[in-house]
């Protein structure tokens, strides 16, 4: 079975500050959007990805480390070039968290508006990042609140 991450629903508490920050740090296409939802074009190659936002009403919401939901989201560059440039506008905004260099690719972490931590990754190969290194998990999975 080949399987793709069609979209990702990220509850936000401002909706045009998060749109921004997509569009300015990881370039996405603003495809749609309504009073409280935006629709984000992650890829457009075989099959679409797409990041959705959802701001919610003020008082309605709960984030941190026991909450349930998704508590990162993670892009792959298509190159350490590109890598930089998300590092430099998340530098930029004071939002990068950390970052880590293996033997095969490169990552780093930061956070959105909302304190969601984003990820991103390039091969230092010139191939995807492998199956083989996701075998070792690291360890500031666990930093993440």
């Amino acid at each position: 079975m080949e399987l793709s991450i069609q979209a990702a629903l990220l509850n936000v508490t401002d909706l045009q500050q998060s749109i921004d920050f997509y569009r300015d740090v990881f370039d996405l296409r603003l495809t749609s959007q309504d009073e409280e939802v935006a629709a984000l074009m992650v890829s457009e190659t075989n099959r679409r990805q797409v990041l959705l936002l959802r701001e919610l009403r003020s008082g309605s919401h709960r984030v941190g480390r026991h909450s349930v939901g998704l508590r990162m989201l993670s892009f792959e560059a298509g190159s350490p070039n590109e890598l930089e440039t998300i590092e430099g506008k998340l530098v930029e905004r004071n939002a990068l968290v950390w970052r880590k260099e293996a033997d095969t690719y490169r990552g780093l972490m930061g956070v959105d508006p909302d304190r969601t931590e984003i990820c991103a990754a390039s091969s230092l190969t010139g191939s995807p990042i492998s199956s083989e290194d996701w075998r070792e998990l690291d360890d500031a999975i666990y930093a993440i609140e």
